[in-house]
């Protein structure tokens, strides 16, 4: 197999290259995520609102799992989290299904338009980040430990996100968001930490709530609109990467460099003389950043994760194209091609969805730490 990076990325490096020098010269939203620069103000969230909010997304969840309702699972959610899920009820799936741990045994979750079920959760008791008043959209993070329904914390299930390995139970960071002051609130991301990681003591004022910070703020390592593309170029380059100046090597960055590498995130294998190639990159949905108590931000963020394997031709532009050996369709991806699709020889791509939660420090020797993960597979096309 042969593998070579996707060059694509040029705002990427850019960021890199600014950030590792210790400059902040860059406007807000060039790293294809936008800011938080709201023109209207919004009321201070109070922890009631929170709770119902939080309350509502997981009655309504299990109610739409328990009568296979699309719509209705789809009412409750935005941003990573719409994205996601509306691709696999989309997809055109036959309606008979199971759902396997990571061990190959059944979890007994069922099927939901066709698809293995969204896993059903029991939650514990969440604390809630609530933000300093500011505009729309509104948001606030419940910091939550979830356990996977059927599932025995003692079997230590672990899944993969983005060629990540996180546990299926444990401490997870949801972020909800308001859109407009008569919206619904809805759940953006759902970001599970790997082992290991921790979210350190956030800031606060004198009403409890926790400072934003301004993604172009220049008071901190970089930039926080800055964190995502930096980790994307370690994700696209691995440790060799300017960017890992400045981002501390980790399960979600340079390990998910060496899963993309060897396509082991989703299970990508190009056959012999085609090539394989991916790329880490910005998104359109909002970024948000909180004071941390030592003066850093945690920031919230989303990416695309490309991946594609194809014959050179492709790659190159060429014609004409020349078809090569067929190319192996791991599950996940079939799930996403129409039923009956017969095996790829020209390319095969697929995008992942994933979002992120990162700690920005005040300054170096400190590195950006990438704490959290979720999100999945967008989309996949084949020919």
């Amino acid at each position: 197999m042969r593998w070579r990076r996707l060059l694509t990325g040029p705002v990427l490096a850019l960021a890199a290259a600014l950030a590792a020098a210790g400059c902040a010269s860059a406007t807000a939203g060039t790293s294809g995520t936008s800011a938080n620069t709201p023109a209207t103000a919004a009321a201070s969230i109070t922890s009631a609102q929170a709770s119902r909010a939080f309350n509502s997304y997981v009655a309504t969840t299990a109610k739409a799992i328990q009568t296979d309702d699309g719509a209705l699972a789809l009412s409750v959610v935005t941003g990573v989290q719409r994205a996601v899920l509306s691709a696999t009820i989309k997809s055109d799936v036959p309606a008979v299904c199971t759902t396997t741990s990571s061990t190959g045994s059944s979890t007994g979750e069922g099927c939901f338009y066709g698809h293995p079920a969204p896993h059903q959760y029991t939650y514990g008791t969440p604390t809630f980040y609530l933000p300093e008043p500011s505009g729309y959209p509104r948001f606030f993070v419940a910091d939550v430990s979830r356990a996977g329904k059927g599932v025995s914390p003692a079997e230590g299930m672990a899944t993969w996100v983005g060629g990540a390995e996180v546990p299926v139970d444990g401490r997870v960071l949801m972020l909800f968001e308001q859109s407009t002051a008569a919206g619904p609130w809805q759940l953006a991301s759902t970001s599970q930490f790997p082992s290991g990681m921790t979210l350190p003591a956030l800031a606060t004022d004198k009403n409890g709530d926790i400072p934003q910070v301004p993604l172009t703020s220049t008071d901190l390592l970089a930039q926080p609109y800055a964190a995502g593309p930096l980790q994307g170029a370690v994700v696209d380059d691995g440790p060799a990467s300017a960017a890992a100046n400045a981002v501390a090597a980790g399960p979600l960055t340079t390990a998910m460099y060496q899963a993309a590498r060897a396509g082991s995130g989703i299970g990508l294998q190009a056959p012999r003389g085609d090539l394989y190639q991916w790329a880490m990159e910005g998104t359109a949905y909002p970024a948000f950043a909180l004071r941390t108590a030592n003066g850093g931000a945690l920031v919230l963020y989303a990416l695309y994760l490309n991946s594609t394997v194809a014959v050179p031709s492709y790659i190159d532009k060429g014609d004409p194209i020349d078809p090569g050996p067929p190319i192996q369709v791991p599950l996940d991806l079939s799930l996403l091609l129409p039923t009956g699709q017969p095996a790829p020889r020209v390319e095969l791509e697929a995008q992942q969805l994933l979002s992120f939660a990162a700690i920005d420090p005040p300054a170096a020797p400190a590195k950006i730490q990438v704490i959290a993960i979720g999100g999945g597979l967008n989309y996949a096309a084949a020919s």
